[in-house]
């Protein structure tokens, strides 16, 4: 009896070690990542009382490595699992709050009316126009834009771009508004990753295909980045209704020859409705100086469905 008295001590002691160790994990992850008030971390002898609106909530990360692997992990979900991933921390920063005003002008562009559209994009524009930038150099696209671009804060950040690492604030790299800006990414804050390429736009008449179904369009064109190493594609949709338009985001799918050699591409749909730009791993280096000649194939998307897009061209690489 002493000896079985004695295990099952012992096995109620190693449960209760277990169940303290469980529960210090726990509340180890939960403090790598939590919803903060910015105003609780700006010093005003620093350059972060420059910010307009400091009450405003946004995440702040243990440190960078748990902010570089939640930044890894949403870049690798989709929107179902962005949602639930914002959801459930009850938080709504610009990746949710962008995706929930264009959600509310997709609504719109279903409006066939003319008069009750512009009523009621009026009213949205309204609405948020201390939250979004409007593009200024094409007056016909109505979406709305960040006032800043930076990819990694475009979906971890505050609608003005903002977080916290440790106690650290971290603005936006750029506070160009999306559609004045042109690279891909931003360098990482953590390690000091090299940015994506950037892109860089071919001269020619025909550089990619288009595809129509309804009010949607989608197009393909092909590219370089600006060290002239490798091929990029740009891909974007909108939905049209006569000369506006707003951004859509969609799925894409399609082949890119070139000179014979031959890469897949397959972008899918995040719930950005940015225009995406990739690498294609074709090097691009080998032709500089030369006319290639390229294809597209079986250019597809979400929004089209149904409609293949192909072309033949012949490019210059400079």
């Amino acid at each position: 009896m002493k000896i079985k008295s004695i295990i099952s001590i012992a096995l109620v002691l190693l449960c209760i070690s277990c169940s303290n160790d469980e529960a210090l994990d726990n509340t180890s992850s939960a403090k790598k990542l939590e919803v903060v008030n910015l105003k609780d971390f700006i010093d005003a002898n620093s350059q972060t009382r420059s910010i307009s609106n400091t009450d405003q909530a946004v995440l702040r990360f243990k440190d960078y490595n748990a902010y570089q692997e939640t930044l890894n992990e949403l870049q690798n979900m989709n929107i179902e699992q962005r949602e639930a991933f914002f959801n459930e921390l009850d938080y709504k920063g610009a990746y949710s709050s962008l995706k929930e005003a264009d959600d509310e002008l997709d609504k719109i562009f279903d409006i066939e009316d003319d008069n009750a559209f512009l009523e009621a994009y009026k009213e949205f524009k309204d609405k948020y126009e201390d939250t979004y930038l409007f593009n200024t150099e094409n007056t016909y696209d109505l979406s709305p834009y960040l006032p800043f671009t930076d990819a990694e804060l475009e979906l971890l950040g505050s609608n003005q771009g903002y977080l916290i690492i440790g106690n650290e604030v971290i603005a936006p790299n750029n506070n160009t508004p999306n559609y004045k800006y042109t690279a891909t990414n931003v360098n990482t804050r953590a390690g000091g990753l090299p940015a994506n390429p950037e892109w860089q736009a071919l001269a020619g008449d025909v550089l990619g295909v288009t595809i129509k179904k309804g009010k949607y369009r989608s197009d393909i064109t092909l590219g370089i980045d600006k060290s002239g190493n490798i091929f990029m594609i740009r891909v974007a949709s909108q939905k049209k209704k006569k000369l506006w338009s707003r951004r859509h985001p969609t799925n894409y799918e399609a082949d890119l020859w070139v000179e014979g050699g031959h890469a897949h591409i397959s972008v899918e749909n995040n719930g950005d409705s940015s225009a995406k730009k990739r690498p294609v791993a074709i090097n691009a280096r080998q032709y500089s100086g030369k006319n290639v000649k390229c294809a597209f194939r079986n250019f597809t998307t979400g929004c089209c469905e149904g409609q293949v897009g192909n072309v033949d061209f012949t490019v210059y690489i400079p």
